[in-house]
């Protein structure tokens, strides 16, 4: 059983599905964005990746290398600064510099001292007791030099590996080509 206004409301959904189908054959919905540009963004991602990640890799590289040329200076720096002061100490003639250097390689020894690694009672050599050379002294303590540790990731070990670079950089250029190509149109009836 319809009523009037049941008869009113069917009528005006038929029309509103009639205008709609119309409308829907007379101008497809545009997309907001066309989806060819995230083609044309992915490939161009790709695309920089591959140039970029290699030139950052060798910065740091770079970077490295120059911080491990500034500690080894600095080590042959204060090496320099030690030797300097060897060598101003002996020209002044300092007391127990000269001893020193007459016990380390003259094996002479005042008569008021007893030689290092002698026994004052025993008069045996004990070979743990040390030496009087003022040389160790003088090297400073070495250096540890840092290790270069590349970059890890999938994208990285990609474009730098040369067996799979060219395969990026094709991927890439076949993602911008897709995505610059014109969008496809429907047949109207």
């Amino acid at each position: 059983m319809f009523l009037a206004s049941d008869a009113g409301a069917a009528r005006y959904l038929c029309v509103l599905m009639s205008a709609d189908m119309s409308r829907s054959k007379a101008a497809p919905a545009r997309a907001l964005i066309d989806p060819g540009w995230l083609f044309v963004i992915a490939g161009v991602v790709l695309l920089l990746a591959t140039v970029l990640i290699p030139a950052a890799e060798q910065v740091r590289r770079a970077n490295w290398q120059r911080d491990r040329a500034l500690i080894v200076e600095r080590h042959r720096q204060e090496r320099l600064t030690r030797y300097r002061e060897f060598v101003s100490a002996l020209e002044r003639g300092e007391r127990s510099l000269v001893l020193a250097l007459a016990a380390s390689q003259l094996n002479q020894v005042p008569s008021d001292r007893v030689p290092i690694g002698v026994g004052k009672k025993s008069g045996y050599t004990d070979i743990n007791a040390g030496s009087a050379s003022i040389f160790p002294n003088l090297e400073p303590d070495p250096i540890d030099l840092p290790e270069f540790r590349h970059f890890d990731s999938t994208l990285s070990r990609m474009v730098t590996d040369d067996k799979t670079r060219p395969w990026i950089i094709v991927v890439g250029a076949v993602l911008m080509f897709v995505g610059v190509l014109p969008a496809s149109r429907s047949k109207q009836a």
